[in-house]
Order: C-alpha cells, then structure tokens, then sequence
C-alpha cells in the first residue's frame, strides 16, 4: 500500500480525517473502522490483481471479517482488534517495495 512515504502520510491523512468525520456526525468510530476496511479492501484487491501476490487474500479474508463485524453490529473492541490487525497487514515490511523511500 504504502510505495512511498508520501503515499503513506495521504493515505494515514485520509484515514483520521474520515475518523475524524464519524465523530463529528456522531458515528464515533464506525467511520474510522470504514476507512480502514476500504483501504484494506482495496489494496489487497490491487495486489492480488494488478501485482498477482496471491498472499494477499488473506488481507481481503481480514477485510472481509471487518465488514461482517461492522454490518452485524458487533461488541466495538472485537471490531478494533480486528481494525488493528487489518492495519498490521498493510504496513508489514514484506509487503513494502525496496528502495522507493
């Protein structure tokens, strides 16, 4: 997800502002947890697509639980825990390209 360090500085941006958003319209971290699941989402739908890393399908299967969690409406730190580890996902080293810094 993160190619460069200007890549992740727009991409954290996003994510708080849309945190940021949710409490501001009094949906607390529902919007936050959103936004984490769409980055996922879509980042490990492009590496599986675009750069055909297979092992990205388990970020999607993470992603995915993030989206039953938050639909079915279930207990808010089970939702962060696995918020957390859908970020954990993205920002592992492995997952970062050499040498773009």
């Amino acid at each position: 997800m993160f190619g460069s360090r200007a890549h992740a500085i727009v991409t954290l941006t996003v994510v708080i502002e849309v945190g940021i958003a949710g409490w501001v319209l009094g949906h607390g971290v529902l919007w936050l947890l959103g936004a984490v699941l769409a980055v996922t989402a879509a980042d490990t739908i492009w590496g599986m697509t675009r750069r055909r890393v297979l092992a990205d399908l388990v970020g999607l299967e993470v992603a995915v639980l993030l989206a039953i969690l938050l639909a079915a409406g279930t207990d808010p730190m089970f939702s962060l825990l696995v918020a957390a580890a859908c970020l954990a996902w993205l920002v592992r080293p492995d997952r970062q390209p050499t040498g773009t810094d």
